[in-house]
């Protein structure tokens, strides 16, 4: 490798745990296990339920198919709940897919880089990466592919951001490289490696149970349930092992300083804070707005340099390196706080400076180019890639006509004119409806500086299509009119007075017209940089579809939607070829094996028994209490008949207007028809004793 070897004394300056670190290190191993195989324990607990829970509606849907339930409901929504939790457990032992626009780095491509990479694990004592990646990001990584559900490993893989490797020194980035290695150097941490599978495993089931929420496959419940408890033991399991996963961090640190020195340490994570906060806006305030108009630099990273490079970028991140600012941060960051960081790298013993020298890490530059490719190939149409030169000016450009367009739009809802101008707007501002415009254009908490800017945008852009001036980019603060002649007061405090008070409206007007401006001109809305039509650089999707994981997951329920569908119609026609066989206008038939054997049963009717006696007693005139009784359902439909010795089935259905079918099933006789003298059997009930006809003898 270019700069020469290591000497044998770094490696010797590696941090190493004495014996209460190594106990200390059993313990959180013994910790780190137990709580990956509580995500498990967890996982079998709710799909043991949950298929009790099938297996009993299946039995009552087949065992009284008329009083079976919503049995399809509980299958349907138990199937896409158990796969989603099934599926989400699972994947960390699938091989893990890179980042959004990751390319895979060919040793051929970058021999120096795989050399100092493999040079800096065997210092650590830990294995070298089997691949490495470049991808769009601030960050490095190192990963493990996970085996038996994420308690064995397998080969590793590094991940390392192009803004690292092209903006960090050489001692930098050899700190960067140790503090990710460190994670898996030594037994001290190799247990971080299981809490990681373990908090994985867990976000991937949270995922796709919330997808699968979200989708309506989980319109039982079941679904909801599963996010609700593996949300409760997610929470629980970062909790507990927050603690290990912080020292885990400052022991990371701490062999990184170890290897190049705790100067070279601290600057390196001072620089990576600082480049992430760069690399954001770079990206968000103007390579995406250009981008959605149809362009982008065809040097992305270089183009990044570029503004790096601008002097008061240099002084904003400088600021940014000596006083580290951390927002939004969760409670369950598994970094500790930056300023803590900080604080236990410089108080690690000085030890001998890294002051090794390397020299080109990627002398060819074709796998950033594809890093970049990648990244604009996630757009919904290629974009044309332009100059840095003229990139810059077009972004300018794009920023000040959309400013300028949505303060003409503002105007035009007054209903002052059709095809409002600047002169348009300016009569607006003389007449004192700065107030009714500014809400117009936007509802921001300080509409009247919007206001301001929105006619510097407008105004600069009147004199843009005059040729009195051009639009400059400028990385602080967007855009910059730069006039080819200044007369009377500076140009932009005329545009801020004007926007302030109608009364200054005049001045701005001779102002313009000494450059040489017709106010009552239609503004020209277009990009005259690249000779394109202007558009809306912000609230659009530039994406080409959905990000790969949530495409996959959506595959996902597709698939399960239709094994489900099918589970269904199979367990739908076993249930309806069940219900055929019953009687579907009894849902609970009594059968006479239920009846106690001293049960009163009503007396046998014989032939032309009247239906009332002739000797009953008057009916009284007023009403009588009846007497509270609370009878079984069995009494109010059914009646019991004792056989006498002759009686037959048929005989018995005749006499109570039924059929021997009817008998057969209420009695559970099956097929039988033989009756045994002082048999009880049911019989539908009726109002009492009735007239008989002799045709059923």
């Amino acid at each position: 490798m270019s700069g020469g070897g290591r000497p044998a004394e770094h490696h010797s300056r590696a941090w190493k745990p004495g014996p209460a670190g190594a106990l200390l290190a059993w313990l959180r191993g013994v910790l780190a296990v137990a709580l990956l195989a509580g995500v498990y324990v967890l996982a079998f607990i709710l799909v043991t339920v949950n298929t009790a829970l099938v297996a009993l509606a299946l039995w009552a849907a087949f065992a009284s198919p008329t009083s079976g339930g919503n049995w399809s409901l509980v299958v349907g929504g138990s199937i896409s709940a158990v796969f989603a939790l099934l599926y989400g457990v699972a994947s960390v032992s699938r091989v893990e897919e890179p980042p959004p626009g990751a390319v895979l780095v060919p040793r051929r491509e970058a021999p120096a880089l795989w050399r100092l990479i493999e040079e800096l694990a065997g210092q650590l004592d830990t294995r070298p990466p089997t691949r490495i990646y470049l991808t769009p990001e601030v960050n490095a990584a190192v990963s493990e592919e996970a085996r038996m559900l994420g308690f064995a490993v397998g080969e590793r893989t590094m991940y390392l951001g192009v803004p690292l490797l092209t903006q960090l020194t050489p001692a930098e980035l050899r700190a960067v490289l140790c503090h990710e290695f460190g994670h898996y150097a030594g037994r001290h941490t190799r247990f971080g490696a299981v809490t990681y599978r373990g908090a994985a495993s867990l976000h991937s089931a949270l995922f796709r149970l919330r997808m699968t929420v979200q989708s309506g496959q989980g319109m039982t419940g079941y679904a909801w349930f599963y996010q609700a408890v593996v949300g409760a033991y997610t929470k629980i399991f970062l909790w507990v092992s927050l603690a290990v996963r912080r020292r885990q961090e400052l022991e990371a640190d701490a062999r990184a300083a170890a290897m190049v020195g705790p100067a070279v340490t601290a600057e390196a994570l001072r620089r990576v804070h600082a480049l992430g906060h760069a690399w954001t806006g770079y990206l968000d305030m103007f390579v995406r707005p250009v981008q959605r108009l149809g362009f982008v630099p065809e040097d992305l990273f270089g183009t990044f340099t570029v503004m790096l490079d601008d002097p008061l970028v240099r002084e904003r991140l400088a600021d940014l390196r000596a006083h580290p600012v951390e927002t939004n941060r969760s409670w369950l960051d598994s970094h500790p706080p930056l300023a803590h960081r900080l604080q236990m790298i410089e108080t690690q013993p000085a030890g001998d400076a890294d002051t090794a020298e390397e020299g080109p890490l990627l002398a060819d530059r074709a796998p950033v180019l594809r890093v970049q490719r990648k990244m604009f190939a996630q757009a919904t149409s290629r974009p044309t890639g332009l100059p840095q030169a003229t990139w810059a000016d077009a972004a300018a450009e794009a920023f000040a006509v959309e400013l300028a367009s949505l303060l003409l739009e503002a105007a035009r809802g007054t209903s002052v004119s059709a095809r409002p101008t600047l002169d348009t707007v300016l009569d607006l501002l003389e007449q004192g409806r700065q107030a009714e415009l500014a809400r117009r254009l936007t509802d921001a908490p300080e509409p009247e500086q919007q206001l301001a800017e929105a006619l510097y945008a407008l105004v600069g852009q009147a004199l843009a299509g005059a040729g009195r001036a051009q639009w400059v980019l400028s990385w602080t603060k967007g855009y910059l009119l730069v006039a080819s002649e200044e007369t009377g007061q500076e140009l932009e405090e005329l545009v801020a007075a004007a926007a302030r008070n109608g009364s200054a409206v005049r001045a701005l007007r001779r102002d313009l017209a000494d450059r040489g401006v017709d106010v009552r001109a239609p503004v020209p809305l277009l990009l005259r940089t690249v000779s394109a039509p202007a558009g809306r650089t912000t609230g659009v999707d530039i994406a080409a579809g959905l990000p790969d994981f949530v495409a996959e997951e959506v595959a996902r329920q597709r698939a399960v939607r239709n094994f489900t569908v099918v589970v269904l119609v199979v367990l739908g026609g076993a249930w309806g070829i069940a219900l055929i066989g019953s009687d579907g206008s009894e849902r609970y038939p009594p059968t006479a094996a239920n009846i106690p054997g001293n049960w009163p049963s009503s007396p046998r009717p014989t032939a032309w028994t009247p239906l009332l006696p002739t000797d009953a007693p008057p009916v009284p005139s007023w009403p009588q209490p009846l007497p509270s009784l609370v009878l079984p359902s069995i009494l109010l439909r059914y009646d019991t008949v004792v056989v006498r010795r002759g009686d037959t089935l048929s005989e018995i259905a005749c006499e109570h207007h039924t059929t021997v079918k009817k008998l057969q099933e209420i009695n559970d006789m099956g097929k039988r028809t033989a009756l045994n003298a002082g048999q009880r059997l049911l019989v539908p009930a009726g109002l009492g004793p009735g007239v008989v006809d002799l045709s059923c003898k």
